[in-house]
């Protein structure tokens, strides 16, 4: 009896070790995955601004964040594609601006 219970903790103690394993694979995983979308919506909001679609630049700007609002990334992007849109019309810029937490980093894309 105490050999078995002592053979049930250790399959339990390697299952819990693998599952452990692959939760942390999975979680690079996705944070690789979403990493890469907010990239791919920056370098839109990027080629969008460039070709002076600012509502394109607006629109991937705002997706950038949506993907990870805690990637700085999207709200510098979306700053800048606001900043242009409010030069190229005349107008002040509004307060509802999303803004990032921390320091702002231009040399973060866009």
């Amino acid at each position: 009896m105490q050999k078995l219970s002592i053979f049930v903790g250790i399959v339990l103690l390697l299952a819990s070790l693998a599952l452990s394993y692959i939760s942390a694979n999975n979680g690079a995983k996705m944070m690789a995955k979403r990493d890469a979308m907010v990239m791919k919506y920056v370098n839109l909001s990027d080629s969008a601004l460039e070709d002076e679609d600012i509502k394109g630049a607006i629109k991937y700007a705002k997706m950038a964040i949506q993907a990870d609002p805690k990637n700085k990334k999207g709200y510098v992007c979306y700053t800048n594609a606001m900043e242009e849109k409010y030069q190229s019309s005349g107008e002040s810029e509004n307060s509802d601006t999303p803004q990032a937490s921390g320091d702002d980093d231009a040399s973060m894309g866009c």
